[in-house]
């Protein structure tokens, strides 16, 4: 299964096998670095330019197959879930939490550091691929040195969160 939203003509057409990571190139152009909002901490471009449809990466967390295992889990354990992605509309996620906090320590670049650019804005400069329960993001454009790397979260993960939209 392979969900998008746009001219497929403009994404990348393949994408790489389970457990690829971004070239040397991408992770030398990426560095995690306190935005300084809001947001957190987020993924900037420094050194080079990083062309269209580069490969940034899957997003890595621990599989959550249900709403009710999820609603457990931050009931008991924390008190956010910004690091959770849905993989079909609401029932199986991915949550990268632990995965940030990992990379947060040593600096290591992660899509869990993507923060939310609406797809209309300038801003909005990466795109996921899901297939097979594996998110994929790319560069939708050329990012340019000193640019923060964002995608859309999509509609759904701003309700009842509106205040917070970023």
């Amino acid at each position: 299964l392979r969900i998008n939203l746009q001219d497929t003509s403009k994404l990348p057409q393949d994408i790489p096998p389970p457990g690829s990571s971004p070239s040397s190139f991408t992770r030398d152009s990426i560095e995690i670095r306190d935005t300084g909002t809001i947001k957190g901490y987020g993924a900037f471009c420094i050194h080079n330019d990083i062309p269209k449809h580069t490969f940034l990466g899957f997003y890595e967390g621990t599989l959550v197959t249900s709403r009710e295992e999820l609603e457990d889990l931050y009931q008991n354990n924390r008190k956010s879930m910004d690091y959770v992605m849905s993989l079909d509309g609401g029932m199986t996620f991915l949550d990268g939490y632990e995965r940030s906090q990992q990379d947060k320590e040593t600096g290591r670049f992660s899509p869990v550091f993507l923060n939310h650019a609406d797809k209309d804005q300038s801003g909005c400069n990466c795109i996921r691929l899901l297939q097979d329960q594996q998110v994929a993001f790319f560069t939708a454009r050329t990012v340019q040195v000193g640019e923060e790397l964002c995608f859309d979260y999509g509609k759904d993960y701003w309700k009842g969160n509106t205040k917070n939209k970023m």
